[in-house]
């Protein structure tokens, strides 16, 4: 019984059992109170408690999303950014799942989700993410970004990126050789991408032209007898 509920989940807020309370609003599901009892006193919403108000799928979905993406938003509120990725998902915003992922950190869960969004930011932001890790020790990151990049349509993101290595090639490990691979790698991505800005597109090949000829030099003078 509802009201029931409602009158246990009263006596629980007037002995300050605030937890408990809630959980018995999202059992006679009044989800609006549960939430605001939630964050009016700073209880963690459970993976258990999400679960609890997620309504299944009807022919009109807009109440069931409407508290989904609220309890997503709390979760992310809380620093439950696992659970809130998942809420959103299930309340179809898969921007804000990926951005949830992100901060949650699960680079694992990232790259799955990111290989079955089917949408371009996503992909990007994926890479982006995939960019702050070791992908000079980790082959599988490496490919992702690559992976990424390309389908999010990013090549000139994706030429910045094999430029960033060679640079750290060169700085931290005066590998010249590995160097050059990926300047030419740059210069064949910003030679394909569809860039807005011609002038910007040009002044970059034109720059890795150059730094490659440098570089070229060093590796050729490293190979003398």
């Amino acid at each position: 019984d509802p009201e029931l509920l409602k009158r246990a989940a009263d006596f629980f807020i007037e002995n300050s059992k605030y937890e408990k309370a809630a959980n018995l609003l999202i059992a006679a599901h009044k989800f609006d109170e549960a939430l605001d009892l939630c964050r009016q006193h700073q209880v963690t919403i459970t993976d258990e408690m999400a679960e609890n108000m997620t309504l299944p799928k009807s022919e009109d979905n807009t109440y069931r999303n409407k508290i989904i993406e609220q309890v997503a938003d709390m979760c992310a509120e809380q620093g439950s950014y696992s659970i809130a990725s998942k809420k959103y998902t299930q309340a179809g915003d898969r921007m804000k799942a990926m951005r949830a992922l992100l901060k949650c950190g699960d680079t694992g869960k990232i790259m799955f989700f990111a290989s079955k969004s089917k949408n371009k930011d996503i992909y990007i932001m994926a890479a982006n993410y995939l960019q702050t890790l070791d992908w000079r020790r980790d082959q599988e990151i490496m490919d992702n970004i690559k992976l990424f990049y390309t389908k999010g349509k990013a090549l000139d993101q994706l030429s910045m990126f094999y430029d960033s290595c060679a640079q750290v090639e060169i700085d931290d490990y005066q590998s010249y050789e590995k160097a050059l691979t990926a300047l030419e790698d740059a210069l064949k991505y910003v030679s394909k991408a569809k860039m807005k800005n011609f002038d910007e597109q040009e002044q970059r090949i034109s720059s890795l032209q150059s730094r490659i000829s440098i570089v070229k030099r060093y590796v050729n003078l490293k190979e003398l007898p």
